[in-house]
């Protein structure tokens, strides 16, 4: 029997260990594919309306945004409360915190 759509998005999800960037979602499968591009051009969104876009049940859509919460592509906002999980994506496309660059890089450029 074939696997399910939820199962194959979070399958996709979880065999990635690093921050997932906007230009990383053409990776995934649909229907993980549009929801996501759908979100993140809505900036700010709710777990209710994450669910419609993806056709799954309000709870399997929790889990996939618990993931790419820890993923780093959205946050929680700060307007979320009792009734409604209110989301952020993330438009830059770097999550990740900068490095200096090493001291002898002008060497390395020059």
């Amino acid at each position: 029997m074939s696997e399910s759509l939820f199962q194959n998005a979070l399958r996709e999800l979880e065999a990635r260990k690093e921050d997932i960037r906007p230009s990383d979602v053409v990776l995934f499968s649909e229907p993980l594919r549009s929801a996501l591009n759908a979100v993140i051009r809505l900036g700010r969104f709710s777990l209710t309306e994450f669910a419609e876009k993806l056709e799954f049940t309000r709870d399997e859509a929790k889990s996939l945004a618990d993931i790419l919460v820890a993923r780093n592509l959205f946050s929680v906002s700060r307007f979320s409360n009792a009734e409604e999980t209110f989301y952020e994506s993330r438009l830059s496309a770097m999550t990740r915190p900068l490095s200096r660059p090493p001291s002898d890089v002008w060497k390395k450029i020059d």
